[in-house]
């Protein structure tokens, strides 16, 4: 695999030291996943730490994002097990981001396009107002998730990140803000650390006590 010089900077920052020109890289990286606490059933973030395989760097760390995570459950009685807490995937529901493309401008800025498909969780879900509920709020739950780990990629101020839905449901009766299908490039506006929409998820989906 061949990273283009500006990747090859930001892997090298990554690991810690200097990359190949020809490579594949293996590194551990931080990304986020959302989760409910037991004991008092908020909406939280936590980070976990992958082995991620280097190309684009976001593009390879948001798979995490969307795989499941799992913890140790103790047991009273007998031996405990590893259980998933990722709110973003379970055993036979998965969203599989697609990435449209990267760009590098000379100012430091990574962009990034990603397409969601929310057709699996719309077939599990259903088409009432509890379901369709649900697969809202997943989607908020992704945004948040992608923009909080693009901040540990890069920083807040050098990324900028499309999210194009396909396969939204129906809003209508839902509770909170609309999620827009979005586009994978300009004329639509990407996300950022300060965009108002991202603000608006995070206090909306992410409980405050957290």
């Amino acid at each position: 695999m061949k990273f283009r010089f500006p990747h090859m900077l930001l892997l090298a920052s990554l690991l810690g030291s200097s990359v190949p020109s020809h490579a594949t890289t293996g590194a551990y990286a931080g990304f986020y996943i959302p989760y409910k606490q037991l004991q008092s059933d908020y909406t939280c973030l936590n980070r976990q730490t992958m082995e991620a395989i280097f190309g684009i760097p976001l593009a390879s760390i948001v798979h995490g994002v969307f795989a499941e995570t799992r913890t140790y459950q103790q047991s009273m009685v007998g031996p405990g097990r590893y259980v998933n807490i990722n709110l973003l995937a379970n055993e036979s529901t998965t969203i599989a981001p697609e990435l449209n493309f990267d760009r590098y401008h000379e100012n430091g800025v990574y962009d990034y396009s990603f397409t969601l498909d929310l057709v699996a969780l719309n077939t599990v879900n259903g088409g009432s107002v509890a379901g369709r509920q649900k697969t809202i709020d997943i989607a908020k739950l992704s945004v948040i998730s992608i923009i909080k780990t693009a901040e540990l990629t890069h920083k807040p101020g050098k990324f900028r990140v499309w999210i194009k839905f396909e396969n939204l449901p129906a809003m209508s009766g839902l509770a909170g803000s609309m999620v827009h299908s979005g586009g994978a490039d300009w004329p639509t506006w990407p996300y950022t650390s300060s965009s108002s929409l991202y603000q608006t998820y995070l206090s909306e989906m992410i409980h405050e006590d957290c």
